[in-house]
């Protein structure tokens, strides 16, 4: 069996729309303000453009693990 984790942020987007970022194997001992910090950078710059909505706000983040299982 494999297990797999992944940090997933959720932010708002300009035109209502939600824009999920994923990110493989996040460090251990990642915490929420750290993630926060740095979402609230990208915010800010505006640093991430999808079309042309750009984020507003955080609206969720999670770790998602996976546990992966081979049948025989």
């Amino acid at each position: 069996m494999s297990t797999k984790k992944q940090l997933r942020m959720t932010m708002k987007m300009s035109n209502g729309k939600e824009l999920t970022l994923g990110l493989l194997d996040p460090k251990d001992g990642l915490s929420k303000a750290d993630v926060t910090t740095c979402l609230q950078s990208v915010i800010d710059k505006k640093a991430i453009v999808a079309g042309e909505a750009y984020p507003v706000s955080i609206k969720d983040i999670a770790i998602q693990t996976v546990d992966t299982e081979k049948l025989a």
